[in-house]
């Protein structure tokens, strides 16, 4: 049975393997035919232009005459009708570029008692608009036809792969029955995973010692997808039961999938535990499927006849606006006769959301409504975590978890950002006395406190007879260092007589860092994010971190990356001289690093 098995799925990828030769074959054929066919067009059009050279210099010639113009005494006026034809009595020595192929062409052009030697740019050049339009007229001609040539011809294709597939006849002028139809789609789908599958085993062979040593975790999404079709499917179609299996099949990696067919006739799927990076191709890629599995019934529909509107959101969030962020998305797609897919991220709307609310955010922090998570920093050498930066996530009771980032510049007043800083460093206080760990922790203040006696006297307070103070860290942005060194004094002094210690964070230059050798209490410097975002492909922000490296090792300061997503930016760091960093390219913000949590 096994070996029966063998053979006939050997032979089947024999006969799959046959048919993409041949469609390899016509569409070389088609190539060379249309270059062909260029080639020609492009001769006729120059003989066409070269004619149009000559019975110009002719009627050139025949003006000449007829005001009767003496080649000598009236070579200027000569000159200037010629010029004003695109002629020149004499060759010109300017140099131009692609010289070579841009030599002066001269002819002769006579009438009656007239004769004119006169000099012009070869007509492709003169000509150069013409020749470029007409040309992309044909290639654009020839790619309309291909598209619709694939067309025309996909519904028989379809039929003949499922035949191939299956193993079974089936008529061009019938339509497959629906468990070829079926099986075809578990071989299709099965296939598909498989390369994927193989695909990535290939590009995550090269991190399995970086992910070994960090312990790296994917930040993950979900994704909610509606779909729309411009042509409605046959009425005998089990829409829900057909899309379910082609799309669980195709996204066979994930841990739930979900489709469902709504009362207006479009699906809704959800695709849970995407990694961030991948989103876009995600969502590109359930186009593909989609359009793949509608083909076989309805062969006739474009992949722009096919609309999918997304949004991806995380744990914790209100479905009700992610499903009215969807809808959004798939309007727009709609809207668009190139865009067949249109992506909105859920905290796209929670700026908008939190600035129209009246709701006092404070009063969060007040009853205790948020989580705090760590964010570990790694240093290169080692693979050790040499720092937890602390972040705050409150939880809104409609827009799910939200980042300082979010939330605090919608804080009302002083008083909540000085509840917000003082709440948070309680809660790392209770950490650092309960953990006997020796990491430090970093909390990233907000200016207003920096600068703000009031709360500093309480900081000096707070922290007497506190255990484990050499532990922590504040971290303040190069900005408002370098503009108020003078107004920080007393902040840093009473950081310094706890025993705690200060890194410059947002670091985007060098030319000041030497400023920070004075200040032994500062015990790093973080990059900005904008340096760091894509540094794999941009020299310039290469080159400003060599500097700041460069720089900060002469005050014997180590600098640290922010915000690393990619590998690439990560290898990148490692050869500017960077010796740590964070971001989620390394894991998600930690909440385990401590069992304190508020309720």
């Amino acid at each position: 049975m096994n070996n029966t098995l063998a053979i006939h799925t050997n032979s089947v990828t024999a006969m799959v393997t046959q048919f993409k030769n041949a469609q390899v074959r016509m569409l070389s054929i088609y190539v060379i035919a249309f270059m062909l066919l260029l080639t020609v067009f492009n001769l006729l059009l120059g003989e066409i232009l070269h004619q149009k050279v000559h019975i110009t210099g002719s009627q050139l010639a025949k003006q000449v005459y007829s005001l009767k113009l003496k080649p000598i005494a009236d070579k200027e006026i000569i000159a200037a009708l010629a010029q004003s034809h695109g002629f020149m009595l004499e060759s010109a020595h300017e140099s131009f570029h692609f010289s070579a192929f841009m030599t002066q062409d001269s002819d002769i052009f006579k009438y009656k008692t007239v004769s004119l030697k006169l000099y012009h740019l070869p007509f492709w050049v003169v000509e150069s608009p013409l020749f470029i339009l007409l040309n992309l007229v044909m290639i654009g001609a020839a790619i309309w036809s291909y598209r619709w040539w694939r067309l025309l011809f996909k519904q028989r294709d379809g039929v003949d792969s499922i035949a191939l597939l299956t193993g079974s006849k089936v008529s061009s002028s019938q339509q497959a029955p629906k468990d070829v139809v079926k099986l075809a789609l578990n071989d299709i789908a099965i296939n598909s995973t498989k390369v994927l599958t193989a695909k990535r085993k290939l590009s995550s062979a090269d991190d399995v010692a970086i992910t070994a040593m960090y312990g790296i975790q994917n930040n993950h999404n979900h994704l909610f997808a509606l779909l729309y079709w411009t042509r409605p499917f046959p009425d005998n179609v089990d829409l829900e039961s057909h899309f379910k299996l082609i799309v669980i099949k195709g996204f066979k990696e994930l841990s739930r999938v979900s489709v469902k067919l709504l009362s207006s006739g479009g699906l809704a799927i959800t695709l849970e535990n995407i990694p961030q990076p991948d989103i876009d191709a995600y969502t590109k890629r359930l186009h593909q499927i989609i359009y793949q599995a509608s083909l076989l019934y309805r062969g006739d529909l474009s992949r722009k006849e096919i609309k999918i509107g997304v949004c991806n959101y995380r744990d914790g969030a209100d479905q009700t606006v992610v499903y009215q962020l969807t809808k959004s998305a798939l309007a727009l797609a709609k809207q668009s006769p190139w865009q067949h897919t249109h992506r909105v991220p859920f905290n796209h709307t929670r700026s908008t959301v939190l600035a129209n609310s009246d709701e006092n955010l404070a009063d969060y922090i007040g009853k205790k409504k948020f989580m705090l998570f760590f964010q570990p920093l790694f240093e290169f050498a080692s693979g050790d975590i040499l720092q937890h930066e602390a972040l705050i996530r409150v939880r809104h009771k409609s827009l799910g978890m939200l980042s300082a980032k979010q939330f605090i510049p919608q804080l009302k007043n002083d008083s909540a950002i000085v509840l917000l800083d003082k709440t948070v460093l309680d809660q790392v206080v209770k950490l650092l006395e309960s953990e006997t760990s020796a990491l430090t922790v970093s909390i990233n203040l907000h200016a207003f406190n920096w600068f703000s006696d009031d709360y500093w006297r309480w900081f000096g307070q707070r922290m007497k007879n506190v255990k484990g103070a050499d532990k922590l860290q504040f971290e303040i942005s190069e900005v408002d260092f370098y503009q108020h060194q003078q107004r920080l004094n007393f902040a840093f002094s009473t950081i310094k007589s706890v025993g705690s210690s200060v890194s410059i964070d947002n670091v985007s230059s060098h030319d000041k860092i030497a400023l920070l050798a004075p200040y032994k209490g500062i015990k790093g410097l973080k990059l900005s994010y904008d340096l760091i975002h894509d540094i794999d492909k941009n020299v310039t922000q290469q080159k400003v971190v060599r500097q700041i490296v460069a720089s900060a090792e002469r005050v014997n300061l180590p600098v640290y990356g922010v915000g690393v997503e990619t590998q690439q930016e990560l290898n990148m760091l490692k050869k500017q001289g960077v010796i740590g960093a964070q971001g989620f390219y390394f894991t998600e913000p930690l909440q385990e690093f401590t069992n304190v949590m508020v309720n």
